[in-house]
């Protein structure tokens, strides 16, 4: 019977692949200083142009609501994930 060496440290190369397709996105909002943050759910082809069924978090009105609604590609801009960042000790 063989043994398999297990390390308490793993080496440094180590880690996550990238995620192969970006799912957080920002949309872009006509007369707003700066974007919403959203989620892809979906895609779809409308005629010769991409379309994605994104949930956001509108909290540029009175009262902040959840919405979600098939948007055009060019609306959004994608934010990639990278699995193995850490956030900085304080």
């Amino acid at each position: 019977m063989t043994r398999a060496v297990v390390s308490a440290n793993p080496p440094k190369n180590d880690a996550w692949r990238p995620y192969a397709v970006v799912r957080f996105v920002l949309i872009r909002n006509a007369g707003r200083l700066k974007p919403s943050r959203g989620l892809i759910l979906d895609w779809k082809r409308e005629g010769r142009h991409w379309e994605a069924l994104v949930v956001w978090h509108d909290d540029a009105s009175l009262k902040p609501v959840v919405k979600m609604d098939w948007l055009r590609i060019d609306q959004l801009i994608p934010v990639p994930v990278d699995p193995n960042w850490t956030a900085p000790e304080r």
